[in-house]
């Protein structure tokens, strides 16, 4: 593979891979890791692993050490069940042993592990490599920005959505169960211009087809967790009060009814309308960012990423309830007494809101687009989880800082947060200095 253009001009082209296969990076030994590792070495990818929280590390050296790798028990087709094994050729502490050899960057991490990863690894980046984020929502742009200063230039971000697997590890470094393998993806990339480079590149080593976005923008506003967890919950506990016992926790998908199906469906529409007067408006500036119906309703987008693992296509609520991709998961709900009451500590709560969520209501504030499903649902959850977040109807409570929306990262304008993202989106430099003028 041929190294990526830095990131000011020449504009965007098109760049050959050479024969050599990247070597890959995997960065943590969570669920999804566990799988990647198996997945890419057992195609015959080089797989380094970087794994520095605590003694993770030194946990899946030494379980590999009593096998022959890492098996994943694949389960996406129930009829067609399969397995793999497969081993990295390193495991580390030290990002120095891992990153500055590493083509790709996997980052399979909950959004709110992006930040001290960034700080570990910038030095070591190795120039022109490509750093894929999952989940791409929760803020990967703009906190990789933020932690790589100047580095951020040199390598390409790139947020990929929804996040390619549901699995769990059935024994740490040595075994997982692979429920779903998503059919499709979305991707965006700073600088922008890199995205069709990024998308080729994921496709190659996932073997699914990857969209190239035009803009981050699209990925903040796409739907996934933060559009189906928040409605969800709300459609199901709209009723919770502090201290509230229920009798049972119930299946989070297929229970999903007309109600939840209803709140989703809102957030999706409002979300939808953010992104299209984002584009709106950047068009007017000469400023394309994007097309106006790429960021998907929720409902097709769930089709499109199951496919034939959905039973019943004909409703929102459906689409989850009878989808073999999202069967066994629970509420994000703790024992209390004799029943069960909502866990606020779950990431369900304290990442899909600040993360996700609170990055919807942000954008929506900057395009000046009212949001009274989004408002509802963030303003009665927040008082549970003791956070401020949304006051007087916008999202400028004391807790904003703690979120991945623009605001904390000091963004007042939307021509701020266009520009600092992808000023070579603009198409010629008139538009650049009507976008520098607004900031």
């Amino acid at each position: 593979r041929r190294p990526l253009p830095p990131a000011a001009p020449p504009p965007p082209r098109s760049l050959p891979m050479s024969n050599r296969r990247p070597r890959i990076c995997v960065v943590g030994t969570g669920n999804a890791s566990h799988v990647f590792i198996a997945l890419f070495s057992s195609q015959g990818y080089i797989v380094d692993v970087y794994a520095s929280y605590k003694d993770e590390a030194l946990r899946l050296s030494a379980a590999l050490a009593t096998t022959s790798g890492i098996t994943v028990h694949d389960r996406c087709h129930p009829d067609k069940k399969t397995s793999y094994t497969g081993r990295p050729h390193l495991v580390s502490k030290d990002p120095k042993s891992v990153i500055p050899t590493a083509d790709v960057v996997v980052m399979a991490l909950p959004s709110f592990a992006f930040r001290p990863v960034f700080r570990e690894i910038r030095d070591h980046l190795k120039k022109d490599a490509i750093v894929f984020g999952m989940p791409g929502q929760g803020g990967f742009d703009l906190v990789a920005q933020t932690e790589l200063g100047d580095r951020f230039g040199e390598v390409t971000i790139a947020g990929l959505i929804p996040m390619p697997l549901n699995c769990r590890i059935i024994e740490f470094g040595k075994a997982v169960d692979l429920a779903a393998l998503k059919d499709k993806y979305d991707l965006a990339a700073v600088p922008a211009r890199n995205a069709g480079v990024a998308a080729r590149m994921f496709t190659q080593l996932l073997g699914k087809p990857v969209r190239a976005l035009g803009h981050y923008a699209a990925m903040a506003l796409h739907a996934s967790n933060p559009n189906i967890h928040p409605a969800r919950l709300y459609g199901l506990f709209s009723d919770f009060k502090d201290g509230k016992i229920y009798a049972e926790n119930p299946l989070f998908y297929e229970t999903f009814d007309a109600t939840s199906a209803t709140w989703a469906q809102r957030v999706s529409d409002e979300r939808l309308k953010v992104w299209r007067t984002i584009v709106a408006k950047m068009k007017e500036m000469k400023v394309e960012i994007g097309d106006p119906n790429e960021v998907p309703d929720l409902k097709q987008y769930i089709i499109n990423i199951y496919g034939d693992q959905i039973h019943d296509k004909s409703s929102l609520a459906s689409v989850f309830s009878t989808n073999d991709g999202f069967k066994g998961f629970s509420c994000p709900m703790k024992r209390l007494g004799n029943g069960w009451t909502l866990d606020f500590q779950n990431r369900y709560f304290v990442e899909d809101i600040p993360e996700g969520f609170c990055v919807y209501k942000g954008l929506a504030d900057l395009a000046g687009v009212p949001t009274p499903t989004i408002d509802k649902i963030l303003g009665f959850f927040q008082n549970f989880m003791h956070k401020e977040y949304l006051r007087d109807g916008s999202l400028s409570g004391k807790d904003v800082k703690e979120t991945k929306a623009p605001q904390a990262f000091g963004i007042k304008t939307l021509e701020q947060y266009i520009l600092r993202m992808a000023p070579e989106k603009a198409s010629n430099a008139p538009a650049k200095r009507a976008l520098r003028s607004h900031v």
